[in-house]
């Protein structure tokens, strides 16, 4: 066994990736659909994904529920 870091568990390396590679996919997905709708915030969106994670999600979500998807 080639641990990385003492008392890593074997998954969790690939666990932590797949989080953070879903976290930077979602991150993208709203920095996009932010600059289709015209917005001048999209890399605050960004930035604001990749450090806080799910709360600008829910937060972008709820915003721009009533405006329907971007075109």
């Amino acid at each position: 066994m080639y641990p990385l870091v003492s008392g890593a568990l074997p998954w969790s390396w690939p666990l932590t990736l797949a989080v953070y590679g879903i976290v930077l996919a979602v991150a993208v997905w709203i920095y996009r659909d932010a600059k289709a709708r015209g917005s001048n915030r999209a890399v605050l969106w960004f930035l604001a994904t990749l450090v806080f994670t799910i709360v600008p999600v829910l937060l972008y979500m709820y915003l721009h529920r009533a405006s329907g998807p971007a075109r």
